[in-house]
């Protein structure tokens, strides 16, 4: 048995049901950075399956210079994401999304 488009649609489907689940469901800072990158996993995973079964065509896949793209841009926004959590747990002391800075009454 071999993997078809639709088999990389619902492997796709289920990793960004998870990193979903994970925003959501997280309050600490890393840990909702952790599950928008696997949310941003979900795509490579379909666009790399697409262009690898291909429609019968007689081209090269080109999936795999799709997916070092995608893949450079997900650790581009990781590393400003986790840039941007150490400032917040710098300035409040907490890696809670939700926590304000301290000395500020809301």
């Amino acid at each position: 048995m071999s993997a078809g488009p639709g088999h990389f649609a619902v492997l796709s489907a289920i990793v960004f049901s998870i990193g979903l689940f994970g925003v959501v469901a997280h309050r600490g800072m890393l840990r909702a950075v952790i599950s928008i990158a696997v949310l941003f996993t979900a795509p490579v995973i379909a666009l790399v399956g697409f262009a690898q079964t291909g429609l019968g065509g007689a081209a090269a896949p080109r999936g795999n210079a799709f997916a070092v793209l995608a893949l450079a841009a997900a650790v581009a926004q990781v590393t400003a994401a986790v840039a941007a959590a150490v400032l917040v747990w710098r300035r409040t002391g907490d890696a809670d999304v939700d926590a304000e800075p301290e000395g500020e009454v809301s």
